[in-house]
């Protein structure tokens, strides 16, 4: 049997005043925004938070295991022109252990990524939305491309997604406790926004806001960027993410194997991190 197990993004929105931004997260934020301090964006927004006397907060969230059936998804608006949406990631073992075939193995990553940035442009050009790009040289740092990879590295090293379990080490969802939170590193605490801070995201920007989408799959039929992309796509917190105009940029990073144990030793098996980000 072929199995998804995905959890959801948990969506919070604040407006912050600067000593607020340099305060810690709260640990179920997975769409994060932050004021850079002494930034001109900042002392105007911290002007208007003292007015108002308010803090803005919205929360919602979501969890679900299993892909919904293939037959039930509508297809995704960049299926019949988007490259390499179907490719199916192979283990190391697969290919010669020979700086070539060491090389096609690294090369099947390469092709992920831009598969999925087609297709969800495809589905951001559909809603009459600007498309979403990579921005590793014009905003003068890879954190978002950084973290992400790390995060699906991370993830497969300690395999905390999935149920709540006697022993496991993860942070259980706080709208539902009998799911680890996969956007937390047990080990570390990290949040998104602080792995992307650790690696400088943000430095450069008045204000900066970001979002993780996180998925896993195993089968062959399970681990394509097609599958990812229609998992995301037909789950609400997912979809909106993907569909948000204010984001700019997007960076999705895999990892040979799953993220939840529940795969057991099903190959193939494939956890993808996707980053979103805005800079201004």
């Amino acid at each position: 049997m072929k199995r998804i197990a995905m959890n959801c993004t948990i969506l919070t929105r604040f407006a912050v005043t600067e000593a607020e931004a340099l305060s810690s997260l709260l640990p179920f934020s997975r769409n994060q925004q932050r004021l850079v301090p002494k930034s001109a964006v900042s002392r105007r927004r911290q002007a208007a938070v003292a007015v108002t006397g308010a803090l803005l907060l919205g929360l919602t969230g979501a969890v679900s295991l299993v892909q919904p059936a293939a037959a039930a998804a509508p297809p995704l608006k960049g299926a019949g022109t988007c490259k390499n949406i179907d490719i199916v990631y192979r283990p190391k073992s697969a290919f010669p252990d020979t700086k070539q075939g060491r090389g096609a193995f690294l090369i099947q990553a390469i092709k992920v990524e831009p598969a999925v940035m087609c297709l969800v442009n495809a589905e951001r050009a559909a809603a009459n939305l600007r498309p979403l790009q990579r921005f590793l040289r014009l905003k003068g740092t890879p954190a978002l491309s950084s973290a992400s990879a790390r995060h699906a590295a991370e993830a497969v090293k300690l395999r905390w997604w999935g149920d709540v379990e006697p022993g496991k080490n993860c942070r259980p969802m706080k709208n539902d406790p009998t799911k680890c939170d996969p956007h937390i590193n047990p080990q570390t605490g990290s949040t998104p926004l602080s792995r992307a801070q650790a690696l400088g995201y943000g430095r450069r920007c008045a204000s900066f806001s970001i979002a993780e989408n996180a998925y896993v799959g195993w089968g062959s039929a399970s681990v394509t960027p097609r599958a990812a992309v229609t998992w995301w796509m037909n789950s609400k917190l997912h979809r909106d993410t993907i569909l948000n105009p204010t984001f700019e940029e997007m960076y999705t990073k895999v990892a040979w194997g799953s993220a939840d144990p529940d795969a057991g030793s099903t190959i193939p098996a494939l956890t993808y991190v996707q980053m979103f980000g805005r800079c201004s």
